[in-house]
């Protein structure tokens, strides 16, 4: 990268005649690569081994979109659930609107699978093959030759690695673990089309983590043409000081004093979208801190103090979380999180619905030595929201029974599958004598070992 195509109006990506400019970004160290190894690390580990968890029994996430169930961190749900999606959603837009008022696009820099893959695991493999950003800078350039082939190809071999095993870990989200075992120990045509679509996602992550990188985040990525609406003056961003190092080295006008960028390039040259932080906020930017750790160098090297590209905002003003539309954004978070906690703490594994049956109110009826008895018929709506099969005895309390009641039913003990709704019908007899004067009386039937009200009617 040149000084002249660094200051050219047009995408980083391209030269002149729009043809694609190979980013090798050069090594960096510092306080935010550091920083940024270990996020890049616990992320790579979260992301790889949350399906192989179990908790409660269940993976630890599970999207199983065909069969309409999902586990989350314990907590099982099914389609009926999906109004629960909208406070999810919602955490997660208003959360990241806040995180770009706040801290600008950290969220690419830091959080986002794109950098964090492409940073923490290609470009590391890249560079212990065809080694640092000058050499594969010159590699790329060399003729055809037997040594240049083979860096390739071992490069691209372990890449597809990678790439089979980030998608096998993604499908698992979605197909469950114990399915995608048995389906990698099988014959391929056996499930070919989740093979098919494995081999999909693999070729998809190679591809984009391998080769088209940067070019996502400039060409498709939608974030960075929204992040101009969710900023303003006082976000804090990955910013050039521009009062301190103009005019740079090199272009300084005659009568000025030079600023303290000395012009060395090396902020462009570590940046993985290959722009130039000294022309301001740019689209193009994620966030990354490179330009910051490497600016930091050159000012320690030059001995003038860190700080010329750093994160600031146009104000100066230190992070502050009191603006009007950061305070709106937390309110809004607040409110969908507790809207959140109240449905999922209210929401019961088994639900029970009595309803009296549609026939008359009550039937008489009368017992073997002439007593006078009540039948009431009820309909048992029950709907299990758990993973695993239930048995639920339907049973008179020992109570009642003592009193002269008894409850028929088809099953005694329903059989209920995994999310399954079923209705029971269910008839309860009581003596007349119980209900006179009044025509009803309020009683009790177990369900499950649990008491559960129900009124009875009858004569007068």
């Amino acid at each position: 990268m040149t000084k002249e195509n660094s200051d050219l109006e047009k995408l980083s990506m391209l030269d002149e005649k729009g043809h694609r400019i190979r980013i090798n970004p050069a090594e960096v160290t510092g306080f935010f690569r550091r920083h940024r190894n270990w996020t890049q690390a616990v992320l790579i580990v979260i992301f790889l081994i949350l399906p192989w968890i179990k908790i409660g029994g269940h993976q630890a996430i599970l999207l199983d979109i065909p069969n309409r169930r999902f586990a989350i961190l314990g907590l099982t749900f099914w389609a009926h659930d999906g109004p629960l999606v909208f406070f999810i959603l919602a955490i997660l837009t208003l959360g990241l609107a806040l995180a770009t008022a706040v801290l600008g696009r950290v969220w690419c820099g830091w959080g986002c699978p794109q950098t964090v893959f492409i940073d923490g695991v290609f470009r590391r493999i890249e560079a212990l093959i065809e080694g640092n950003y000058i050499k594969r800078r010159a590699l790329d350039k060399e003729p055809i030759s037997s040594l240049k082939l083979f860096k390739k190809t071992l490069k691209w071999t372990l890449f597809s690695i990678v790439g089979a095993i980030i998608s096998h870990s993604f499908i698992a989200y979605f197909v469950g673990t114990e399915p995608l075992l048995k389906m990698i120990q099988s014959d391929p045509r056996e499930n070919w089309v989740a093979f098919l679509f494995t081999f999909s996602i693999a070729a998809t992550i190679t591809f984009d983590f391998g080769w088209f990188r940067e070019q996502f985040c400039i060409i498709m990525c939608p974030y960075g043409r929204f992040q101009s609406v969710l900023m303003d003056d006082r976000t804090v961003n990955v910013m050039y000081d521009e009062k301190r190092g103009e005019p740079r080295k090199g272009s300084v006008p005659q009568g000025q004093t030079q600023g303290d960028c000395v012009n060395c390039l090396r902020c462009v040259n570590v940046c993985p979208t290959g722009i130039d932080i000294r022309n301001g906020t740019q689209m193009e930017c994620i966030g990354c801190t490179a330009c910051i750790d490497a600016c930091d160098e050159i000012m320690i090297k030059v001995k003038k103090p860190k700080g010329l590209i750093s994160y600031s905002s146009l104000t100066k003003e230190p992070i502050n979380f009191t603006r009007p539309r950061t305070l709106l954004y937390s309110a809004l978070i607040i409110l969908a999180l507790i809207g959140l906690t109240y449905f999922v703490s209210t929401r019961k594994p088994i639900t029970y619905q009595v309803l009296r049956g549609k026939e008359a109110p009550y039937t008489l009826s009368q017992n073997s030595t002439g007593d006078g008895l009540v039948i009431n018929h009820f309909r048992l709506n029950i709907h299990n929201q758990t993973f695993e099969d239930k048995d639920i005895p339907i049973e008179t309390p020992p109570e009642w029974k003592d009193k002269g009641f008894s409850l028929a039913t088809p099953e005694s003990l329903v059989k209920i599958r995994a999310g399954e709704s079923k209705m029971i019908h269910f008839f309860v007899t009581s003596p007349t004598s119980l209900m006179k004067g009044t025509g009803r009386l309020d009683t009790q039937i177990l369900i499950d070992r649990q008491p559960f009200g129900i009124t009875l009617l009858g004569p007068l």
